[in-house]
């Protein structure tokens, strides 16, 4: 679990950004492939009231995932308007975690941007972005039941049944969940990133839960040899899992975090925040390579995996010195082969232990020039690296800009298999 408004602001800000007039004086620009970006700065600020509830009763709270409906929006009155959905994450910011439904919540933005906020009366740049709640959406398995925040810490797992793989269960029954990413379908459905699976699943556009896709084994957190989906956040009564963190799979709250739909709707892109266990996610300097997949959605119902790629993050030092790696919070596919990536430090910030953040940059990513090695360039890295991947084929790329600062990514990639899940359906 990785609560980051920052992560969704920044997305809201990239989608904003398309919007705006080019009679908006110039600032930032920087063009990626055939596209160009402009950050313009601030340019409205809008609020949503602390004690706001939603559908359910209870208090609205921040978010971990953020998707335009973009068959909503349009221009009018000067400005722009039409609707996001936002995930929140499992539960309130409280030690361990809580029986929280899954949901989304919908809201309906109006957004007039000014030419120069400056200049305005500080009370009138209040005002610039109008966010309104008009829905809440409970996220059900696919007998309708609320599936639940809570983590699997005894080890809870419903049995591959009705088409669907093993599951986190709560100890309460539930499927447990811990939403990260999002993305919206063309006919209303969801898919949305986990990280207890980690899994994708597939919601209708009321929120049942259509399918599952389970990811390759290589993925799946094992202790002692076992299927075992706890991230050490046990609730209350719980004990924490033995041993603390899995020994192979994702590591603890670094799923998928990333989430992506390439133009046109081809492929489903998926990012875990980090390395996997086996990876290196042993300790926070050695988490670098992380793995993305890339699944063909043509046929949302029969998803197929394509390719698997290798990720090496960032790596920027704390305010001690120690070699850090920036995990990922977001993932935007600008085409089929290329990608904005926001990496960040964490525990850094208003609010948090240190009062200034390390490093937050949106990355540059791309796989598109055949190799055996991936080579890596970053300005804030301490040196160029260059790793081989034994048993692939990898392709590999490398990138040079950011939207505020020029750092490198790079993909590598190979094709592997997984199975995949989906109600009344074969695997």
């Amino acid at each position: 679990m990785d609560r980051c408004f920052f992560c969704n602001t920044a997305r809201l800000v990239v989608f904003l950004a398309a919007l705006l007039s080019s009679e908006l004086p110039a600032a930032d620009a920087v063009s990626i492939g055939n596209q160009t970006f402009i950050n313009k700065g601030l340019v409205g600020v809008g609020r949503i009231p602390a004690d706001l509830r939603d559908k359910l009763g209870e208090t609205f709270g921040s978010g971990s995932g953020l998707a335009a409906d973009l068959k909503t929006w349009s221009r009018a009155d000067a400005g722009y308007r039409g609707e996001f959905f936002l995930l929140p994450d499992r539960g309130y910011n409280v030690g361990g975690t809580a029986d929280y439904r899954a949901r989304l919540q919908k809201l309906s933005i109006a957004f007039k941007p000014e030419i120069d906020p400056a200049a305005l009366p500080v009370v009138q740049r209040q005002h610039g972005v109008t966010a309104t709640l008009i829905d809440t959406i409970v996220l059900t398995d696919a007998a309708g039941e609320p599936m639940t925040g809570l983590d699997p810490a005894e080890g809870g797992i419903r049995r591959a049944a009705d088409g669907f793989p093993d599951l986190p269960e709560a100890s309460n029954g539930r499927v447990s969940i811990d939403a990260e990413s999002l993305v919206v379908m063309p006919d209303g459905s969801f898919f949305v990133g986990d990280e207890y699976g980690p899994y994708l699943y597939r919601f209708s556009p009321a929120g049942r839960m259509l399918s599952a896709i389970r990811p390759p084994d290589a993925f799946i957190p094992k202790r002692n040899g076992n299927e075992h989906f706890s991230s050490n956040n046990p609730g209350p009564g719980a004990q924490p899992p033995n041993p603390q963190n899995p020994q192979t799979g994702r590591q603890n709250n670094q799923g998928f975090e990333g989430l992506a739909i390439t133009p046109g709707g081809k492929f489903l892109v998926a990012a875990l925040q980090s390395a996997t266990r086996q990876d290196g996610a042993t300790s926070l300097e050695t988490r670098r390579y992380t793995r993305l997949l890339y699944y063909d959605i043509r046929d949302p119902g029969r998803p197929l995996l394509v390719r698997e790629h290798v990720v090496p993050l960032p790596v920027y030092e704390d305010e001690r010195g120690r070699s850090r790696v920036a995990a990922q919070s977001e993932l935007y596919a600008l085409d089929e082969g290329l990608f904005l990536l926001l990496c960040r430090d964490s525990d850094n910030g208003y609010g948090t232990r240190g009062s200034t953040s390390r490093y937050r940059n949106i990355e540059k990513a791309t796989s598109r020039t055949r190799n055996m090695t991936a080579t890596c360039r970053s300005r804030h890295a301490a040196s160029s690296r260059a790793a081989s991947f034994r048993r692939r084929s990898p392709l590999s790329s490398t990138s040079t800009t950011t939207l505020n600062s020029i750092v490198s990514a790079c993909i590598t990639a190979s094709r592997t298999t997984a199975t995949i899940f989906r109600k009344n359906g074969k695997a």
